[in-house]
């Protein structure tokens, strides 16, 4: 039905304009700016007098180049202060979950590390309890690796302390020199794995969500059970888990072609 209504035509070119200032990383004249939104100079020129007005956007008297004004910022705080990045975690893993029968998680970095906020389980049964609160190991889980990962070093070997407190199976000391041995993985691949460690026959496959400032703040995580086979970075499920956290990164306004989330 959405397909089926009327615009306006004329603010659908010209938002254009604003779509192209949006991606660019720095102001621009006239004529690259109406090359890039597909229209020549003499009819982007009118719709910018219009946006000026309105201050979505600004023309520096110098250069003359365009950039986005103060009112483009402001829609675009108000946008992002209005986002929950839970709640779009949720839908987006819904589909993944659903079209693949995978039961998924979602972790944020709590107190004590990476816990489990959200839990879905498929209809394929993990046969083991997963609740809402759990405190998830930072080194033998997936989404754990995660946070140790893209977390602030000094929080991460904090974390870590405790969780020497916590789990008596894992006592041992992990020395600065392996972190980065884990973490790199990590980074190389875009996503975590664990095969079976954690539970007998579970794959759990971890990605990070990011915010607009290259924060890592939610580890989405997609289990089954399976062989070792589900578990390859290259496959399926890594590429569900890879795809989906970017596009939940993406609606918080994260760009991954930004030199500064690189």
């Amino acid at each position: 039905m959405a397909s089926a209504q009327r615009g306006i035509q004329s603010v659908e070119i010209g938002g254009a304009l604003l779509q192209v200032l949006a991606r660019s990383r720095t102001a621009m004249p006239l004529r690259d700016l109406a090359k890039a939104a597909g229209m020549t100079p003499s009819k982007a020129h009118p719709y910018l007098v219009s946006f000026s007005k309105l201050g979505l956007i600004t023309q520096d008297p110098e250069t003359g180049q365009y950039d986005l004004g103060e009112a483009a910022l402001q829609i675009g705080l108000a946008a992002v202060q209005r986002l929950s990045p839970l709640r779009i975690a949720q839908e987006e893993l819904k589909k993944v979950g659903v079209a693949a029968q995978y039961s998924t998680a979602v972790s944020v970095w709590g107190n004590l590390g990476p816990t489990i906020v959200q839990f879905t389980e498929a209809d394929h049964p993990l046969h083991v309890y997963i609740r809402c609160g759990t405190v998830l190991s930072l080194l033998h889980t997936a989404a754990g690796l995660v946070f140790a990962t893209y977390m602030p070093r000094n929080k991460v070997l904090a974390a870590l302390k405790g969780e020497r407190h916590r789990y008596a199976g894992h006592p041992e000391t992990v020395t600065p020199a392996q972190l980065d041995a884990l973490t790199a993985e990590v980074r190389r691949l875009g996503l975590s794995r664990n095969i079976g460690e954690v539970v007998r026959g579970v794959n759990s496959i971890s990605a990070p969500v990011f915010n607009e400032k290259g924060e890592v703040v939610l580890a989405v995580s997609l289990m089954k059970p399976g062989l070792p086979a589900d578990a390859d970075p290259s496959g399926v499920t890594a590429r569900a888990a890879r795809e989906c956290a970017l596009r939940i990164s993406q609606k918080l306004g994260y760009r991954p072609d930004d030199p500064a989330n690189s």
